[in-house]
C-alpha cells in the first residue's frame, strides 16, 4: 500500500517551488539507484508454498507495483479553478452552495481507490462516494456535494481516503 502524507495547504508559489524541488530530488534518487547490481530476489517471497496434494510448487505470486502516490493537499471550498481544484479554501459556506473537496496527489499508481465520506456534526455519514484512479504525476481529484434542498446549518466534516488510508479530514460550517 502506498505511503500517504498530507501536508497543510501551501500557497500556489510555495507549492510550485516545493513540487520542482521534490521532482528534482526524486529524479536524482532514481538516477543514483540505476547503477550497480540488481537486488537478489528473496527465495520465499515470490513463490507460494508447495501444494499439499502433489508436493509440486505453485506458480510464483505476481507482485503488482504499489506505486508512489502521495496526497499533498486536501482542500474544501465552493469555487473551482480551471484545473478543477478548489480555488479558495472555505471554512464557512451558505446553505445553497455546492461544496467541493479537492485532493491533490503526486506520484504514480497503476490503480488506486479514492473514497470520500461526508459527515454531519454528530459524525453520522450523510453521503459517500468512491472512484478508481490511475495516476501519473501531479493530479487533482475533486468530489462535489450539494444536498437537495440545501445544507442544513451546522458543522460538517469531509474525509478522503486513498486505498483505505486517510488522506485528510477537513471541516466546514454552514451558516
Amino acid at each position: 500500500m502506498p505511503r500517504l502524507r498530507v501536508r497543510p495547504h501551501p500557497t500556489r508559489s510555495t507549492a510550485t517551488r516545493g513540487f520542482v524541488a521534490a521532482s528534482g530530488l526524486a529524479l536524482a534518487l532514481v538516477l543514483a539507484g540505476c547503477g550497480g547490481e540488481p537486488a537478489a530476489p528473496d527465495a520465499g517471497a515470490a513463490t507460494a508454498p508447495a501444494a499439499a496434494a502433489g508436493g509440486a510448487e505453485a506458480e510464483p505470486v505476481v507482485q503488482l507495483p504499489q506505486g508512489s502516490l502521495e496526497a499533498v493537499a486536501l482542500e474544501v471550498g465552493v469555487v473551482l479553478d480551471a484545473d478543477g481544484r478548489v480555488a479558495a479554501v472555505a471554512e464557512r459556506v451558505r446553505p445553497g452552495d455546492a461544496v467541493h473537496a479537492s485532493l491533490v496527489t503526486v506520484g504514480d499508481s497503476e490503480a488506486a481507490m479514492l473514497a470520500i465520506a461526508w459527515r454531519d456534526a454528530s459524525g453520522a455519514e450523510i453521503d459517500a462516494d468512491e472512484r478508481a484512479i490511475t495516476a501519473s504525476g501531479p493530479a487533482v481529484h475533486t468530489f462535489t456535494r450539494k444536498p437537495e434542498g440545501g445544507w442544513a446549518p451546522g458543522r460538517y466534516e469531509v474525509e478522503v481516503r486513498v486505498d483505505g488510508e486517510s488522506a485528510g479530514v477537513r471541516t466546514f460550517d454552514v451558516r
